[in-house]
């Protein structure tokens, strides 16, 4: 699935550089924890950039959110 999110012509350059941090993170994994704070600055993004090109990879169902808890907080 790899090579056909980067080969697609319907997102842009900033979602397949998500999609592809995504990918390093979670290796052999489906699943991956990196926090939106590390990647926004290691993607040198801001968050409107961020999220504009994450919403079309979760409206694609190409990436997927969940919120775990951990303690009293959600992450």
């Amino acid at each position: 699935m790899y090579r056909e999110i980067m080969r697609s012509k319907d997102l842009t350059p900033e979602a397949k550089a998500i999609y592809a941090y995504l990918c390093s993170f979670a290796g052999a994994n489906v699943s991956c924890y990196p926090g939106i704070e590390l990647m926004r600055k290691e993607l040198q993004m801001g968050a409107d950039r961020f999220y504009k090109h994450m919403h079309l990879l979760t409206e694609r169902g190409i990436v997927t959110k969940t919120q775990e808890r951990n303690g009293n907080r959600w992450g």
